[in-house]
């Protein structure tokens, strides 16, 4: 065998462990995920290609009706992977085969490793209500008719890491109804998370909207 035979062969070698390498990649997870807010991919879409607590961040929180997966994908019903979650792969033309048209709000590869959260830093700890500590220091709003207004809510001094779990639990801590609506398009140094521990840099909550009953 000659050298450039040699040379050939070695080159075939690696790119078939490579391919091998890339299917056990896709077979565990990983890859990619794009969504489109109309059926049989149409409309706006996003791509995601890591874990994503919150698809509001991406402004696509409950509006996709198809979706192509790279790979295996677990797909929840709300944000920060709770209510009902669905591993997923291949193209799905009309996600009411599932369950979930318009109404997937976060996502990440099957078998994902999230980090550990951050150790609570100083700041509210956790309280026997809410995980916030004791009322006091909030954010004050502004009262309509139905509903009570939060330019920027607040706990303690802290920003409110965003999320529909944080909103709801803020709204319910000022006596309120549940969140109606929420911006989440700043991110903040520090946040407190719905359950006390003050976490590091983070989308964080503007223009909250409050039911008031």
């Amino acid at each position: 065998m000659t050298k450039t035979m040699v040379l050939m062969a070695g080159a075939i070698a690696a790119l078939a462990c490579a391919v091998e390498a890339a299917a056990q990649s896709g077979a565990r997870g990983g890859g990619a995920a794009t969504l489109y807010e109309l059926p049989d991919f149409q409309g706006r879409s996003v791509t995601i290609t890591g874990s994503t607590p919150d698809l509001g961040d991406w402004r696509f929180n409950d509006r996709a009706q198809s979706a192509r997966f790279s790979g295996t994908w677990r797909v929840c019903e709300h944000d920060d992977f709770g209510g009902r979650c669905q591993e997923i792969r291949g193209e799905v033309r009309d996600l009411t085969q599932y369950g979930l048209m318009a109404q997937i709000s976060s996502l990440e590869p099957a078998g994902w490793q999230r980090p550990p959260r951050p150790g609570p830093g100083p700041g509210p700890r956790p309280g026997p209500d809410d995980g916030w500590g004791p009322r006091g220091g909030d954010s004050r709003g502004v009262d309509g008719v139905r509903t009570v207004f939060f330019a920027r809510p607040t706990v303690r001094g802290l920003d409110v890491a965003a999320g529909k779990t944080g909103a709801d639990t803020f709204c319910r801590r000022q006596g309120l109804g549940p969140s109606v609506w929420y911006d989440s398009s700043e991110r903040a140094g520090r946040a407190i998370a719905p359950d006390g521990q003050v976490i590091g840099r983070s989308t964080v909550l503007r223009d909250l909207l409050c039911a008031k009953y």
